[in-house]
């Protein structure tokens, strides 16, 4: 191949190896008028565009082409580098370049801003956009009407990741309407804005603002691409922001905040509230986060009502899933009446490595349709719960533990009972049930429930230690004792636990053979705590929850035997230490090869370490060596673990938890099995929100701040007796009649007495009246005898001339006879009258500054007026009150109380004025 030396930009340097030839761009010089090039101005570099770069791939092949037929331009398969400009690379330019980079790029020359794909935002905006044939150009109309050039707007999807901040631009592209409503809802709600639709269908949608505010939305259909895309967009606010917004719904709050109620399905109201108003800066009502929420779990958990048609393909999916497994379900008249689920590792593990101890119980399901979930739970190796089978009954009564023991005995392949121990409550039903199915098995049961019972009648400590003194003693002679101790106390207690068979409740009876002494059922009362939540959850979701839940278990146990030490379990391990430690206080003597004699606190004992055996019979029930056997093997140098059972050993507690349970597949994958359609159970709703939490029984412990007064012995008010107060006390009647009667009687005596009193107070009356009667016919007597004499006084005086005498004492000549003066105003004369008359008077001396007539008639009639007073103040007064009378009488004639304005002198009182009646007449 020859090269143009003139254009060749490579060198040969003389002694250096023979290289391949490469390839070198040609420097061509292009004129202005080929096509593809524009002229620039100086200094300014031409950009180089995708159509550009199309065009010249033609003619780079002319340009570098030699005679040479090898090298001809139609050769496709030599490439010159990798980085090669295909036809799909503006596609992938889109989906992977982030705007603010393109952003930042556009603003680097004005050629870059001028490109075919830019658009100007800021002016189109405030312009219409109409649709145009090419999905890429638009045509920009300004504001008074005339058309721009056109120009190409980038049509760029819509991702679900710009939810976080929504921004909508021309040409957008939103793959459905429902997509394009999602986003407009979550503009309105980061906003808060209030956007309202006014087209809202198939073939459009248009949303402005309030009024007022330019903001403007319009998109559409387009059929070149078979999307929505936005043609017109305004995106300015003029608006104020609201608080309250339609668009902000409970399903709204429900689909954003699915995945944090996904990890905390117990979120409370409170904080669901202070999450939306970090995030929105708005706040819900009560009942609307209580919609959201419950819309949330409902898309979690599912629906409860549609679950139940779900039984039958979950049945079928657990026994694809797990072969060996065994979940069938039963429905009655299209209800659903019971379903049951045992695992096949389960089942193996219990047969394999657990003892044959069952504990039944049942607990409530706490959701919308109830029901009651009964299990069967094992003890594995290390002395803990070991899940066997549960089952779903819509109540808890005789019919359903038939059932559920008798599937129990045929899905565990039990013929024989004689070995196996069932452990339970101490229901009626339950008994006769476990008595008719299981007959040779030995029934025990819980002793909390019995001192439950017994503690309704006879409560308080000691009666509480002695019945588990008795419960807990494992020698038939120290059992007779506290029994008969408990005799001694009250033969009542002892009656009722003597009826009790002491087979079901005392360690002194139980077999040997199942190798444990419980006396509680708490293996079942923690797996009910153990699955506590999933109770309260839809029928399938509760199920397939529990059987994860499980299944997680046996992981993590198997994880756990790889960790242990030893041989022997961790938690019998600490059992056998405590024995250890307590085999301290005992000395043992050898009495023949592995026999010994141990004496200790509470007496002697004998132990067979060859046939592991001790007579308190505490190594037979448990398998673990007790305190006695300890001291022996202490003696004898043998390590306690050796002589442990082999049932707490670590390779039993591989065996147990040694199978797999297989996951689940994904609901949309189960087997359809069509069963029919099936509802769930009848049931009541209940008056109130369905309750929680457990009801606790009184005898429980609360660390609550108030201490209960349950079991205290209160005694009645009225008779001092114990057993009822004083609402139910049978002597209150009699009790209120002899009160009433006491009170009427006193009421009686009472009125008899003021009777009495008004009587003699009548009689003084009537005395005081008499006497006053007297006294005022003496008085009046002596009245007259005045009247005469003051008669005969008036007629001395008229026949006698009056003398008026000076203050000069000179005698004055006589005047004739005048009127008498009047008192003037303003006047500086003083005058004195003095006028005396007495009833007794024998004359009466005047003293005038003037003279008057002695013949007027004036001064006659102001005599007899005179005197006419003088005899009545002389009437006899009327006899005194008595005491009560008087201050009565004295308390209704007090003034009214002055008030605070006169008090403190504010208003002053107005002046009477004096009449001229008031005054006595001038003499």
């Amino acid at each position: 191949m020859q090269f143009d030396t003139g254009t060749i930009d490579d060198g040969v340097i003389s002694g250096s190896p023979v290289l391949p030839a490469v390839l070198s761009p040609k420097s061509v010089e292009r004129s202005f008028q080929e096509p593809g090039w524009q002229e620039q101005s100086v200094g300014q570099e031409p950009r180089r565009t995708r159509r550009n770069l199309m065009e010249q791939d033609g003619q780079h092949c002319s340009f570098t082409a030699d005679n040479d037929s090898e090298d001809s331009e139609c050769d496709e398969e030599w490439v010159d580098f990798d980085n090669e400009v295909a036809e799909d690379d503006d596609d992938l330019y889109e989906e992977w370049v982030d705007d603010k980079l393109e952003d930042k790029s556009r603003g680097k020359s004005k050629l870059e801003h001028d490109s075919d794909y830019d658009t100007d935002l800021e002016e189109l905006q405030g312009s219409d956009v109409e649709e145009q044939d090419s999905a890429d150009e638009v045509e920009v109309v300004d504001k008074q009407g005339r058309k721009k050039m056109k120009k190409k707007v980038k049509m760029r999807r819509w991702r679900p990741e710009e939810m976080k901040v929504v921004e909508f631009r021309i040409g957008m592209i939103f793959l459905s309407v429902q997509e394009l409503r999602t986003a407009i809802q979550e503009y309105i709600v980061q906003k808060r804005v209030g956007v309202h639709y006014v087209k809202n269908d198939l073939q459009r949608v248009r949303c402005k603002c309030e009024d007022g505010c330019p903001w403007f939305l319009y998109a559409a259909p387009d059929s070149r691409r078979s999307t929505y895309v936005v043609k017109k967009y305004v995106g300015k606010h003029t608006c104020e922001r609201n608080w309250v917004l339609k668009q902000f719904t409970a399903k709204y709050l429900a689909t954003k905040y699915l995945e944090k109620f996904r990890a905390d399905d117990k979120m409370s109201l409170k904080n669901f509230a202070l999450l939306i108003q970090q995030d929105y800066n708005m706040s819900a009502s009560r009942s609307k986060l209580e919609r959201a929420r419950r819309s949330a779990l409902k898309q979690i958990n599912g629906d409860e009502l549609a679950q139940y048609n779900l039984l039958w393909d979950f049945a079928a999916e657990i026994r694809r899933s797990n072969p060996g497994s065994t979940m069938f379900v039963n429905a009655k008249d299209g209800l659903f009446e019971n379903c049951y689920m045992s695992l096949d590792a389960c089942k193996r593990g219990f047969l394999s490595g657990c003892r044959p101890v069952i504990g039944i119980d049942g607990c409530h399901i706490k959701n919308r349709f109830g029901g009651v979930m009964l299990a069967a739970v094992g003890v594995d190796p290390n002395d803990c719960i070991f899940p066997v089978a549960i089952a779903i009954v819509e109540v808890e009564d005789t019919n359903t533990w038939k059932w559920f023991l008798n599937t129990l005995k045929e899905d565990l392949g039990i013929d024989n009972t004689r070995a196996w121990t069932i452990i339970s409550d101490r229901q009626k039903g339950l008994i006769n049930d476990v008595n008719a199915l299981w007959p040779d098995a030995q029934h025990r049961f819980c002793v909390r429930h019995l001192y439950q019972n017994f503690a309704k009648q006879w409560r308080g400590d000691i009666f509480k230690n002695k019945l588990w003194q008795i419960a807990r003693e494992t020698r038939e002679v120290d059992w007779q004792q506290f029994m008969d101790d408990m005799k001694e106390m009250d033969e009542d207690a002892f009656a009722y636990l003597d009826a009790v068979d002491p087979r079901q409740w005392c360690k002194a009876f139980f077999e040997e053979l199942p190798k444990c002494d419980l006396l509680l059922n708490n293996i079942c009362e923690v797996f009910n705590k153990y699955i506590l939540d999933e109770r309260a959850l839809p029928v399938v979701t509760s199920l397939k929850k529990i059987k994860d839940q499980i299944m997680i278990r046996f992981f993590s146990k198997r994880k756990e035997a790889r960790d242990m030490c030893g041989t022997i379990c961790p938690k019998i391990r600490k059992k056998l230490d405590k024995n250890i430690d307590f085999a301290t206080n005992y000395e043992a003597e050898p009495a023949a090869e592995h026999l010994f004699k141990v004496t200790g606190l509470r007496g002697e004992y004998e132990v067979n370490i060859k046939k592991m055996e001790c007579s308190c019979r505490a190594w037979q029930l448990t398998g673990i060596p007790c305190r006695h056997a300890c001291a022996c093997l202490r003696l004898e140098r043998i390590k306690p673990e050796s002589v442990v059972h082999k049932c707490y050993s670590i390779e039993a507690y591989k065996s147990a938890y040694g199978h797999v349970i297989m996951p689940c597949s994904d609901p949309k994958v189960w087997p359809k099995m069509y069963g029919p359609a099936m509802r769930p159970p009848k049931f009541d709703k209940q008056v109130g929100r369905p309750s929680k939490k457990r009801r606790r029984s009184p005898l429980e412990e609360d660390n609550g701040t108030r201490m209960s007064r349950h079991g205290i012995i209160g005694h009645c008010s009225v008779c001092n007796s114990t057993g009822h107060n004083k609402r139910k006390c049978p002597e209150l009647a009699a009790l209120v009649a002899a009160q009433e009667q006491a009170a009427a009687e006193a009421e009686a005596a009472d009125q008899a007495a003021n009777a009495a009193a008004a009587s003699e107070e009548v009689e003084a009356a009537d005395a005081a009246d008499q006497a006053a009667n007297a006294a005022n016919e003496a008085s009046a007597a002596e009245g007259a005898e005045a009247a005469d004499a003051t008669d005969e006084a008036t007629c001395n005086i008229d026949s006698q001339p009056i003398q008026i005498v000076h203050d000069d004492d000179e005698p004055e000549p006589h005047l004739p006879p005048t009127k008498m003066p009047v008192k003037r105003k303003g006047s500086s004369s003083k005058k004195k009258v003095l006028v005396s008359l007495g009833n007794r008077a024998s004359a009466s001396i005047v003293e005038f500054v003037m003279s008057y007539d002695i013949s007027s008639s004036s001064v006659m009639d102001v005599l007899q007026e005179q005197a006419l007073a003088t005899q009545q103040s002389q009437t006899p007064l009327p006899s005194p009150l008595p005491s009560s009378q008087f201050i009565a009488s004295c308390r209704e004639n007090l003034p009214p109380p002055r008030s605070t304005t006169a008090t403190l002198g504010l208003k002053r009182k107005k002046p009477v004025s004096k009449k001229k009646e008031n005054l006595l007449p001038n003499l």
